[in-house]
């Protein structure tokens, strides 16, 4: 998400690798090859003939051309697609070029940022608001207890409510068990994982001072980076050698682009898990605490039916070792059922009969 020309769709195109097109005023949907070092170590222990690297899907919701200082932040119209994410991006734009007008006339991170703030939760508010007509509604065709209970509900979903436009972040002690149950899997973006990315420019940072007065505007749980983003769109088509060469050339040896997929995990709640072996290593993206037939169907449906067992050892341990013979001979690849919890860096090998 992000103002127009705020560098959103620079940061999609460089993520997906795809071929810069002017302004994009539809949605855009694409898949991001998410780099895994474990991966690397996994596929050169095993010297494998073929590396798939895990995906993540993301979204590059379409710009307003006409968007001018009286448009709304996040148009309303997009408001059912962001409810299916799993977290958000913002791109906030630091950059200066006269040649590229920004939407509010002046070029100001804190400013944008704070505007993106007060639309989130008057759009969380709104929400909260429709729960709360919508369980009003039942209320003729409830029985006297289950009354009581909706009611005790709406006065939690007002506490939210209230919570939330002062500014309470999501991950606060006020936000008690009791309060998040009754929220439930009601989207709201105050609970939605954020990543922040200052697109600056080529050679100047935001200061310090500045960086400090942006953390105070957002969530402790919220991670921050600064990247050149024009300079990263720049580079598409290159190979490794070619980028390396142009960012030697620019002096842009060190940045956080990086840093952009272990955020991507973190921000849609992922970690990856290995498959391995001779003639493949893959890594796979899944959600925190899945168990291990979670984990075997997102390899196949079949895989999970048959369930028998998982072998699993982590990849940190398997290093260890010249062969899987070694580890399983020292008792360090361990059979698991289907409730074990998969741990990122795990090398799992899924045993199934169908």
């Amino acid at each position: 998400m992000g103002l127009p020309k705020s560098g959103k769709s620079a940061l999609f195109n460089t993520l997906t690798k795809s071929e810069r097109h002017g302004s994009y005023s539809e949605q855009r949907v694409g898949t991001v090859k998410v780099p895994d070092d474990n991966l690397d170590k996994v596929s050169v222990w095993y010297q494998t003939e073929k590396s798939v690297n895990g995906e993540i899907d993301i979204s590059d919701p379409g710009s307003n051309l006409n968007f001018d200082s009286s448009s709304d932040f996040i148009e309303k119209k997009y408001l059912q697609e962001i409810q299916k994410y799993d977290g958000v991006i913002l791109v906030i734009r630091s950059f200066n070029n006269n040649s590229v007008s920004h939407p509010y006339e002046e070029v100001n991170p804190i400013n944008d940022l704070e505007q993106f703030i007060i639309e989130s939760r008057l759009i969380d508010v709104q929400i909260i608001e429709k729960r709360i007509e919508n369980i009003e509604k039942t209320f003729k065709s409830l029985s006297k207890q289950d009354r009581e209970l909706s009611e005790k509900n709406i006065q939690i979903l007002e506490d939210v409510s209230s919570l939330i436009e002062k500014g309470e972040p999501y991950s606060s002690n006020l936000f008690t068990e009791k309060y998040k149950s009754v929220i439930g899997s009601t989207f709201l973006i105050a609970k939605a994982p954020l990543m922040i990315i200052i697109n600056s420019d080529d050679d100047k940072d935001l200061s310090n001072s500045e960086i400090d007065e942006i953390r105070k505007l957002i969530r402790k749980d919220s991670s921050l980076l600064q990247i050149p983003l024009g300079f990263e769109e720049d580079m598409i088509g290159l190979d490794h050698s070619e980028t390396q060469e142009f960012r030697s050339a620019s002096e842009q040896f060190s940045n956080d682009f990086n840093m952009i997929f272990s955020n991507l995990l973190n921000v849609s709640n992922s970690i990856c898990f290995l498959t391995a072996g001779e003639k493949e290593c893959r890594s796979w993206i899944i959600k925190k605490d899945s168990s291990a037939v979670d984990a075997a169907s997102k390899i196949h449906s079949d895989i999970a039916r048959g369930f028998i067992r998982a072998e699993v050892i982590n990849i940190e341990e398997l290093m260890n070792f010249k062969s899987e013979k070694e580890a399983k001979e020292k008792g360090l690849i361990k059979g698991e059922g289907k409730n074990y919890i998969i741990k990122s860096g795990d090398v799992v090998n899924f045993l199934f009969s169908v």
